[in-house]
C-alpha cells in the first residue's frame, strides 16, 4: 500500500468531521478542547511516513492512537479518532472493513493502554481493502 500523494486531513477539516459526527449522535459535548493536541493528532500519519516510511495503513493507526490517547475533543474523542481514521482511508482509496463490537474493543484496547499502534496497525491490515 504506497504513500505516494497521500491526502492528508487539515485542521479545519478534523473539526467539520467531528462536529458533523457529533451532530448525527445529537451530543452536546461538542467541539475544541485542545487545538494543539488536535494538531499533533493530525501531524502523526506524515510523521509516521517520513521516520518511519510508513504505507497507509500504518499512518492510519497512528491518526487513530493520537486521537485516542490525546483527547483533544470536549467530547465523542473515541468516535472521532475512529471517523478520522476510516476518513483518511476512505479518501486515499481504502476502506475498513469491520463489526461495530470488534472496533468497539480495539478503541478500548487501546485507551486501557493493552494496544499501541502496532496492534492498531495489525487490526487495521486485516480489514481494509483498496477499493
Amino acid at each position: 500500500m504506497e504513500t505516494n500523494d497521500v491526502v492528508y486531513i487539515d485542521f479545519e477539516e478534523a473539526l467539520w468531521l467531528h462536529f458533523e459526527l457529533m451532530w448525527s449522535w445529537d451530543e452536546i459535548h461538542i467541539g475544541v478542547d485542545r487545538r494543539d493536541l488536535i494538531e499533533s493528532g493530525l501531524a502523526r500519519p506524515k510523521q509516521t511516513a517520513y521516520y518511519e516510511e510508513a504505507d497507509i495503513v500504518r499512518q492510519a493507526a497512528s491518526l487513530c492512537f493520537g486521537f485516542i490517547k490525546n483527547h483533544p475533543w470536549r467530547g465523542g474523542n473515541k468516535r472521532t479518532a475512529t471517523y478520522l481514521m476510516r476518513f483518511f482511508l476512505l479518501r486515499n482509496g481504502f476502506e475498513v472493513e469491520y463489526d461495530v463490537d470488534d472496533m468497539i474493543e480495539m478503541v478500548l484496547a487501546v485507551e486501557s493502554d493493552k494496544w499501541k499502534v502496532d496492534e492498531i496497525e495489525n487490526w487495521l491490515r486485516v480489514r481494509t481493502k483498496e477499493i
